[in-house]
């Protein structure tokens, strides 16, 4: 397993991006075998809902680019988008009856940290999240490299056929 994974994609800046960023998020987090409790699924699916509302509703350009990393040995989940304007967001006060206005306090409460920056295009907006403790029983059969390696070095007189990822180990035999 690789300890970061990163991947980005664009969305078109419209409202029916929000539920898009959701299921590409859990795409890739399923993709990636990060395993995630309902707390932190439900976290990541705020936090990412709530950043591309934000770029969508205060945004500039017809796009925005969504990047997600998984740092597994820090166990973080980084989530930025980045739009074409420059304003950075502001964090405001709503009244009780507002109906919006909550979203980076909302986000800044369920991130370890989170943040905005210009770019040389616009704007940056990133927050970090915990991931919860990987379980690691099997971890080590998930890459067949490493099995196949684990099983050539226990067994090194046997010709391992080829297995299901396309490896092939063929063990050598020890000169005596």
């Amino acid at each position: 397993m690789k300890h970061v994974n990163s991947q980005s994609f664009f969305l078109v800046r419209a409202p029916t991006s929000v539920p898009i960023s959701r299921r590409r998020l859990r795409e890739l987090i399923s993709t990636w075998r990060v395993w995630q409790d309902d707390n932190s699924a439900m976290d990541m699916a705020t936090v990412v809902s709530e950043l591309v509302t934000n770029a969508v509703s205060h945004g500039a350009g017809d796009m925005l680019k969504l990047v997600v990393s998984a740092d597994m040995r820090r166990s973080r989940l980084t989530l930025e988008v980045h739009d074409a304007s420059p304003a950075l967001p502001r964090r405001s006060r709503p009244g009780p009856g507002a109906e919006s206005g909550r979203g980076m306090v909302l986000v800044e409460h369920l991130a370890i940290t989170c943040g905005a920056e210009n770019t040389v295009r616009g704007k940056r907006v990133w927050a970090e999240l915990a991931l919860p403790p990987q379980p690691t029983a099997g971890r080590r059969s998930l890459d067949p490299h490493r099995a196949a390696r684990a099983l050539a070095r226990r067994f090194p007189i046997i010709r391992w056929p080829q297995l299901r990822a396309g490896l092939r180990i063929v063990a050598l035999r020890r000169a005596h």
